[in-house]
């Protein structure tokens, strides 16, 4: 089964062009957030009831002044501080997407499993699209970068290596993640989901940009998120392509536009999808 790219083509040119960008990007993002993990760091109640600290401010916010010094004409697009359009008056015209820390319910109970992603999309007259994703874990120095064609790891010993998703192909040799069980609040989902949990031979919650990652460098095959924000999502479609893999909504469409995620192989996603068309 063939699924579609999600992704916006990335020439040479742009890729030399961003790469550094988004380097240097996740350095300062990393100088805001750790000092504040494992420090007690005061927790604020959104409007939407998720919580929010300094470190997810303060990284966002370095990370949008340095954008638009160096890219002025670039819009960007961030969880904590919103939307600036983009001021080109030609196409293409490109886009920062920046969720500072994705899992922050993880950073303040002190769970490693959080990560900052960023994402560079680029609109050349049809809307934008995710053209290179980035997933950074600050508190082991890692990253992968992905364009959709191909995903790399960073160490923090400076060497990269190109990743891939596993093979797997059945459901009983399959690792499945989630960011939390479906039965809970912060998730929305049905009994299939249970149906998938009691087929994998693993099922654990090492959810939010975390379970992504394990999926691009073949440490798990499965995860899926039934409710995400456009920020959650966008880094992590370069990532998941580019490592092999594919990453859809629940309903198997678009995931840019209905905000939920499964990520897996060709091989499983088509069985998960399966599964997950007995709650519609």
């Amino acid at each position: 089964m063939e699924f579609q790219s999600y992704c916006s083509e990335c020439t040479k040119e742009e890729f030399e062009l961003f790469e550094p960008a988004i380097e240097h990007l996740i350095s300062l993002a990393n100088s805001e957030i750790l000092p504040r993990f494992l420090s007690g760091t005061r927790v604020f109640d959104k409007k939407d009831h998720t919580p929010v600290t300094e470190a997810d401010k303060g990284a966002e916010r370095i990370m949008r002044e340095w954008i638009e010094k160096e890219f002025p004409e670039h819009g960007i697009f961030g969880e904590e501080y919103g939307i600036r359009e983009a001021r080109a008056l030609q196409y293409p015209k490109y886009r920062w997407i920046l969720d500072p820390i994705d899992g922050t319910r993880a950073f303040i109970t002190n769970a490693f499993h959080f990560g900052t992603l960023i994402a560079v999309e680029k609109d050349s007259g049809e809307g934008f699209r995710p053209m290179i994703g980035v997933i950074s874990h600050p508190h082991v120095g890692v990253w992968l970068m992905g364009d959709g064609k191909k995903t790399e790891l960073h160490l923090r010993d400076g060497s990269v290596r190109e990743e891939h998703v596993r093979d797997t192909e059945r459901f009983e040799d399959a690792t499945l993640l989630v960011t939390s069980h479906w039965t809970t609040p912060e998730q929305k989902g049905g009994h299939q989901l249970q149906e998938l949990v009691d087929k994998a031979k693993l099922y654990r919650t090492w959810g939010d940009c975390f379970g992504y990652f394990s999926v691009a460098t073949g440490g798990a095959d499965i995860m899926i998120d039934p409710d995400l924000n456009y920020w959650d999502v966008a880094a992590l479609v370069p990532v998941i392509e580019g490592a092999g893999g594919a990453l859809v909504s629940t309903n198997g469409g678009n995931p840019l536009k209905e905000l939920s995620a499964v990520a897996s192989n060709k091989h499983l996603l088509p069985k998960v999808l399966q599964v997950l068309e007995k709650d519609r």
